[in-house]
C-alpha cells in the first residue's frame, strides 16, 4: 500500500498562522506535501518602510555631482565625475541653475528616476560638527541632531508607538544580523538576515523544546513564544511563494542578500511594515574612484532588483536612504575624501514624484561652504518626516521628531 500522502492546501491569514505557528510546523513535518499559503488580510494592504543606512558616510558630491562646476572641477582633479571623456556621469537634471550627473556605476538608477519612481534629495544630512562614524550614526538613528533634544531610542521605534503599527510578529524586520540603533526600544522587532536560512540552531527538535519549556506568560516567555512563532512561520512561508528573485537581476553582493532576503518575507504577506537594511564600507580615503565606483555597482544593481521583485507590492513600498555625513569638497592627497558634512538621500517608491531633485543647492564657493565641507540644507528629518505623514499613518510626528517643524518637500503622493 501506497502511504505516501497526497498534497494538500491550508489557506490561513497571517494572523491565524501566527497564532498556530507551531500547529503548521508540526503539520508540515507530519505531512510533507501540505502547502500553506496566506491568505490576504487587511494589515498586509498597509504601506511597507524600508530604510537603508549607508555606513561609512558615502560621498554624494560623488554619487550626484556637479560634474561642470569650476569649483568642483579644481577640487577634485583626479576623482571627479566628468560630463564627458573618462568617468562621465549620467546627466540627469538641473537644480538652482547647477546641472547634476549620476555616477555611471548607477544606471539602473537612472532608470528607475527617468521612470519617476525614484527622487534624490541632495545637501541633506544632520547639521552636526562632529565627525565620529560612531556617534552621528547613533546620533541620527535616535532622529536627533547636534543642540537638540538627546533621544535615548530608536526614531522608527517611536514612530511605531506613535502610529500604531502592528505589532504582530514579522511586523518590524532588520534584514541584518543585528537590530540597529533607530528601533533600539522595539521589542517586537526580528533581526533576520537571511529567510531562507531563518531557524533556531539545532532545527525543529531543538524549537520543540524551548517552546516546551517557555509555554508560561512571564515576558520572557511570551518574547521567546513570539520568536518561535515568527521561524515557524517563515519556515511555512518560504515554500508557498512564487520565488522571482532569481530573474530580478541580484548580484549576490552584500546589499542584494539582505534585499532579496527581505523581499522573500514581503512576498509572503507576513505583514512587514518597517525594515531596515545596512549596507556599508563607503569611508573612502584613499583611491576612491575604483572603490566607489565598485559600492556604487552593488547599489544600484541591489535595488533596482529589490524594486523588480517587488512587482506586485510596488505601490506599497517606500524606499529611503540615508548616511551618517557625507565627505569634503576637496580631494585629499590619497584621491580620496575625508569625513564632511551635506551629503544626500534618495527615495523609491510606488507613491514618489520621482525624476526630480528636491532640496535646496547651497552651491560651492567658499562663502556657501561650511569650513569647507557642502552645506547641509535639508535636515534628513524632513525627508523621514514626510515618508511618515503621507504614506505610514504617521499622526503625530512631534512624538517622532519633537524639535522639528513638518516641512515636506512635495516628493511623496498622499
Amino acid at each position: 500500500m501506497n502511504m505516501t500522502p497526497r498534497a494538500s492546501h491550508l489557506n490561513l491569514s497571517r494572523r491565524d498562522l501566527l497564532a498556530g505557528a507551531s500547529a503548521g510546523a508540526a503539520l508540515a513535518t507530519v505531512v510533507p506535501g501540505l502547502n500553506v499559503s496566506f491568505a490576504a488580510d487587511v494589515t498586509a494592504k498597509r504601506d511597507i518602510l524600508v530604510v537603508v543606512f549607508q555606513r561609512g558616510a558615502c560621498d554624494w558630491l560623488q554619487m550626484l555631482s556637479p560634474a561642470g562646476d569650476p569649483t568642483y572641477i579644481a577640487a577634485r582633479p583626479n576623482i571627479r565625475v566628468q560630463t564627458t571623456g573618462t568617468n562621465t556621469g549620467l546627466g540627469i537634471g538641473t537644480m538652482n541653475n547647477t546641472d547634476f550627473y549620476l555616477s555611471a556605476s548607477a544606471p539602473e538608477l537612472k532608470t528607475l528616476y527617468d521612470a519617476g519612481k525614484l527622487a534624490f534629495v541632495h545637501a541633506a544630512g544632520m547639521n552636526t560638527i562632529d565627525r565620529s562614524h560612531f556617534t552621528c550614526q547613533d546620533t541620527m538613528e535616535k532622529g536627533g541632531a547636534d543642540g537638540k533634544l538627546k533621544h535615548t531610542n530608536g526614531w522608527l521605534t517611536r514612530h511605531i508607538a506613535s502610529a500604531g503599527v502592528n505589532g504582530q510578529a514579522l511586523s518590524t524586520i532588520a534584514a541584518s544580523a543585528t537590530n540597529p540603533v533607530a528601533l533600539l526600544g522595539e521589542s517586537t522587532t526580528i533581526a533576520i538576515a537571511d529567510a531562507s536560512n531563518f531557524n533556531v540552531s539545532g532545527g525543529t527538535a531543538n524549537a520543540n523544546v524551548i517552546r516546551a519549556m517557555n509555554s508560561g506568560t512571564t515576558t520572557y516567555q511570551k518574547v521567546a513564544t513570539a520568536a518561535l512563532d515568527a521561524v515557524a512561520s517563515v519556515q511555512a512561508g518560504l515554500g508557498t511563494i512564487t520565488d522571482t528573485s532569481a530573474s530580478a537581476g541580484y548580484t549576490g553582493g552584500s546589499l542584494s542578500q539582505p534585499l532579496r532576503s527581505l523581499a522573500r518575507l514581503i512576498n509572503m504577506n507576513v505583514g512587514v511594515d518597517v525594515a531596515t537594511v545596512d549596507f556599508g564600507s563607503w569611508d573612502m580615503h584613499n583611491s576612491l574612484v575604483s572603490e566607489f565606483n565598485t559600492r556604487t555597482i552593488e547599489f544600484s544593481r541591489a535595488i533596482a532588483a529589490f524594486w523588480k521583485d517587488m512587482a506586485a507590492h510596488q505601490n506599497r513600498i517606500t524606499l529611503v536612504t540615508m548616511t551618517e555625513f557625507g565627505r569634503r569638497l576637496q580631494e585629499n592627497a590619497s584621491q580620496g575624501t575625508d569625513h564632511g558634512s551635506a551629503s544626500g538621500m534618495m527615495v523609491l517608491g510606488g507613491n514618489v514624484k520621482g525624476g526630480k531633485l528636491y532640496g535646496t543647492w547651497p552651491g560651492l564657493a567658499s562663502s556657501q561652504l561650511t569650513t569647507g565641507d557642502l552645506t547641509v540644507t535639508t535636515d534628513y528629518r524632513q525627508v523621514l518626516s514626510e515618508i511618515l505623514v503621507t504614506r505610514h499613518a504617521e499622526k503625530n510626528l512631534s512624538a517622532v521628531f519633537p524639535t522639528v517643524k513638518y516641512n515636506p518637500l512635495g516628493f511623496m503622493n498622499s
